[in-house]
């Protein structure tokens, strides 16, 4: 048998029933056989010749001196050896012989084991596919069914640290990792109640990645998590590597630029996130979880904004917004006041711009596409980077690329201050740091090309557009449009935490009341 056709062999047996909170496999043609050469040949034939598929026999002896033949089987690497030994092959080995049950065998074997968990298995096809995932398959000569043990040797794959995309001056330094588990280790931590809950699906007919779905019971809303595991359970595809292609393949709106679904990697974040009555995504490999549902005034907020004293936070958060509309709207305004409305510009202003200028040999919205794609060049490989090397590269780059510029009269001191401003603007907005950069490039298109005109038809279209937007059957705007006036007391200003007794009405939850009761301060001001 050729490899393809053992591939396929193996991909008929691996048909997903999706049915409730986790995925199951139907039940196939290919069921553990009593015989444990049959078996060993199978799974030979299934798995093929790879230097790390290990097969090892050795015998397990009755208290009558009879012994009967086992088998293990894994992949190396993915296990711990020294675990295999000490809690696998010695307690069977050299421990007391077992009494002579075949019914009663596979619950001895499992007594004697000190591993974490072990699971019987009746589908051969099920145990392959576990195998992969780093679990150790046992089976014992007589018997039709096999144990899977646990014991991975990479639970987790790198230690808890600080995430890079998300610093913080006051507040947990942790951030998730790689590992579902140990993601999931994290939020309890952090929310210590039976209501947190744990859904488990498999997706991807070969990769079968694990998905987790983490909620609150109480608080979400029941509908919105049905309709988060529908849309998960409909999807049929050979792999799924991380949580941006879930995102991409759930999202209501797949051709926006505006992404509806959110992501973090600070469980504290995911803490209050679920506490708000928001749904988490983790996928098994990636660092970064999904929420759902997002909205757009999310990405002027900071969970670090609940920390500090309301004053500030409200601050930071108006300067945020400020940030974003600078950002997005000075090239545009640049480029449509020096062409189409120099009226609009003071004199003052106006005459040391014009002069900057009379040396330049290209025109305007010439020099701002130049210095606009200059300066994503220099952020695109800043990131890319190693960070000591990267970080040099954004300033001194651009400090370079700037003067050089001006010196050599390509293009002229105003824009470089212009887009300077500009750039400045975008690093407040980490989280939509992408959106602000196509949104930017449209503005100044439609301003090039129109000037005001179309700068305010563009923008007009864009709210219309954001307006539409659904982060599954959530509006996206909310509580922007439609407009729910007690939740202003949380968007673009922050209300003392005494006020905030309630929930958002914009995030669908069951449960108003967050604040029961507060201490009594005498009615001190």
């Amino acid at each position: 048998m050729n490899q393809q056709s053992k591939i396929k062999k193996i991909l008929k047996h691996f048909k997903e029933k999706n049915s409730g909170t986790e995925t199951e496999f139907i039940e196939t043609s290919l069921p553990f056989s009593t015989e444990l050469n049959k078996n060993e040949q199978e799974l030979k034939q299934l798995l093929g010749k790879s230097p790390d598929l290990i097969f090892r026999n050795f015998p397990i002896h009755f208290a009558d001196g009879d012994t009967q033949q086992a088998l293990i089987v894994y992949l190396d690497g993915l296990v711990l050896e020294a675990a295999i030994r000490e809690s696998v092959i010695k307690p069977l080995v050299d421990d007391k012989p077992l009494q002579k049950d075949n019914l009663q065998t596979l619950g001895q074997i499992q007594e004697r084991l000190s591993t974490k968990r072990i699971t019987e298995e009746n589908n051969l096809s099920t145990a392959i596919q576990q195998m992969y995932k780093g679990k150790v398959l046992l089976i014992v000569d007589g018997i039709d069914k096999g144990l899977i043990i646990h014991v991975e040797a990479f639970e987790f794959l790198r230690a808890v640290e600080e995430p890079t995309s998300e610093k913080n001056v006051r507040g947990a330094r942790d951030g998730f990792i790689e590992s579902a588990s140990a993601n999931i280790s994290l939020l309890r931590r952090r929310i210590s109640h039976p209501s947190l809950k744990f859904d488990v699906l498999k997706l991807g007919e070969i990769s079968q990645t694990t998905i987790v779905i983490a909620y609150v019971d109480g608080i979400c809303d029941q509908a919105l998590l049905n309709r988060i595991k529908g849309r998960l359970n409909q999807i049929k595809v050979d792999a799924i590597n991380n949580g941006g292609e879930i995102e991409q393949l759930i999202e209501d709106h797949p051709y926006s630029i505006f992404p509806t679904i959110g992501n973090t990697e600070r469980p504290d974040k995911g803490a209050f996130l679920l506490l708000e009555g928001r749904i988490l995504i983790f996928c098994d490999g990636d660092p970064v979880s999904l929420f759902i549902p997002t909205l757009f005034m999310d990405n002027t907020k900071a969970i670090e904004d609940y920390y500090s004293r309301p004053y500030f936070s409200s601050f930071v958060r108006l300067l945020r917004f400020a940030a974003m509309l600078i950002s997005t709207t000075l090239p545009a305004l640049y480029l449509s006041a020096l062409n189409f409305n120099k009226e609009l510009i003071p004199s003052d202003l106006l005459v040391p711009i014009i002069q900057a200028r009379e040396m330049v040999p290209f025109s305007l919205w010439m020099e701002l596409f130049f210095m606009i794609g200059m300066f994503e060049v220099v952020r695109e490989a800043g990131v890319r980077l190693p960070q000591q090397v990267g970080a040099a590269l954004s300033i001194v780059g651009a400090l370079i690329l700037g003067q050089v510029a001006v010196s050599a009269g390509i293009v002229g001191a105003p824009t470089i201050v212009v887009i300077s401003i500009t750039y400045i603007s975008a690093f407040v907005l980490t989280p939509m740091m992408e959106i602000v950069s196509l949104v930017r490039i449209g503005l100044l298109i439609a301003s090039m090309i129109l000037g005001p005109f179309g700068l305010i038809v563009t923008i007009l279209g864009l709210l219309t557009h954001m307006v539409s937007l659904t982060s599954l059957n959530v509006p996206y705007m909310s509580p922007l449009a439609p407009a729910i006036l007690t939740d202003f007391k949380d968007t673009f200003i922050r209300f003392p935490t005494r006020l905030l007794k309630n929930r958002r009405r914009s995030v669908p939850n069951k449960k108003d009341i967050k604040i029961q009761s507060l201490p009594d301060t005498g009615e001190k001001q």
